[in-house]
């Protein structure tokens, strides 16, 4: 049986991702709707030209569409 991942909040689509809130931390789906950046953020916006700026523990930083870190938060 598969369950379809349920989102309690949701950002817009850019560059073919989206932000999502599950649980209280928000991470990235795709145009189908699969989770590929799993949620570990306090907050996440939209990408746009391949990064996004995220916080954790109110410390900004940036990430790439892989979720792998261009700034991390608190640096």
């Amino acid at each position: 049986m598969v369950i379809t991942p349920k989102f309690d909040l949701a950002g817009q689509f850019s560059e073919g991702l989206a932000p999502v809130m599950v649980d209280n931390l928000w991470g990235y789906i795709d145009n189908a709707g699969k989770i590929c950046i799993e949620p570990r953020f306090d907050y996440a916006s939209s990408f746009s030209k391949g990064i996004a700026r995220i916080e954790i523990d109110n410390k900004i930083g940036y990430i790439n569409k892989e979720g792998g870190y261009i700034w991390k938060p608190g640096s």
